[in-house]
């Protein structure tokens, strides 16, 4: 297309469009300076683009080398779509994967956005997965008892700031075990992304310890009004006995107490135990922001 260019998104100007075509291209999910930043600075194999026309934003992505393959993203605002822009875009993020050194680019889509979905598919891509969500309106609900297991008890980051170590290695176990997982995060990689985030608060992130062990951890998320649940994690010699249930139970009195309306979540389509537990919790399904994740190679 002509007059379009597509750079990096290093500087806050930068990042400021970049946040601007998602307000056009995704009004429901626009991310905020404070955590773009944060990528930016902690994540070397993250790239963020923005594609401008005539010095107009009218596109942006992202690609980010992870365990065994890249993940990355493309949008387009509406009025420029089928104009070539997300080609462009999408062939810059497989471009930037390759020199991260992978060699399979993984996307998530909208379930309900059949026309990116073929994008994808017209350029090699498949699903090979899906994250189903679920939703809690926590104002129809009194906020429940935490009830943990005999001899566990549950506490915040707050009350117990120096258990990474342990945490990470139940977090490990954790991604070993989820259906579809491509790989096991280095601490670094874990670190950044549940612990230091500016979406995290310590506050918000609960440890179930038996003993001085910990055998489980669930924490938060926080964007803009609404709380979204990040990974619920249980030692696998402590599972289906409860922890994971108190953790959640944790979790929704938190966010009840803190005056958020609604708790969001995500669960992999095979992970039957944690959607039956969402399920039992009260969760209803969010078809609107249920994904299809797909994959594909770096060279159509």
């Amino acid at each position: 297309m002509d007059g379009l260019t597509i750079s990096s998104a290093t500087t806050d100007d930068e990042l400021e469009a970049l946040i601007e075509v998602r307000r056009r291209a995704t009004p429901e999910e626009v991310p905020d300076i404070e955590n773009l930043r944060f990528n930016r600075d902690r994540k070397p194999h993250l790239a963020n683009l923005v594609a401008r026309v005539a010095g107009e934003p009218v596109g942006c992505g992202f690609v980010e080398a992870w365990t065994g393959l890249a993940i990355g993203q493309v949008h387009v605002v509406p009025d420029r779509r089928h104009s070539g822009i997300g080609s462009a875009l999408l062939a810059e993020v497989r471009e930037r994967a390759q020199r991260f050194g992978r060699d399979t680019l993984q996307v998530e889509v909208r379930e309900s956005d059949s026309e990116s979905r073929a994008f994808l598919e017209h350029r090699g891509f498949a699903k090979v997965g899906g994250e189903q969500a679920v939703a809690l309106d926590l104002t129809q609900i009194d906020a429940p008892e935490v009830d943990p297991p005999d001899g566990v008890r549950i506490v915040t980051r707050v009350e117990e700031p120096d258990l990474l170590d342990e945490m990470y290695a139940v977090g490990v176990q954790a991604d070993e075990d989820i259906p579809g997982s491509e790989g096991v995060q280095t601490f670094e990689q874990w670190k950044a992304h549940e612990i230091d985030r500016p979406t995290r608060r310590p506050e918000l992130c609960f440890i179930a310890l038996a003993g001085d062990e910990v055998v489980g951890y669930a924490a938060l998320q926080v964007f803009g009004d609404d709380a979204h649940h990040g990974l619920t994690a249980t030692r696998r010699d402590w599972r289906r006995r409860g922890v994971a249930s108190a953790l959640k139970r944790a979790e929704i009195a938190a966010a009840k107490r803190a005056g958020f309306k609604r708790l969001l979540t995500e669960s992999e389509e095979r992970n039957e135990p944690m959607r039956r537990l969402n399920e039992k919790l009260g969760y209803m399904p969010a078809p609107e922001w249920s994904t299809a994740v797909m994959q594909g190679p770096l060279v159509e």
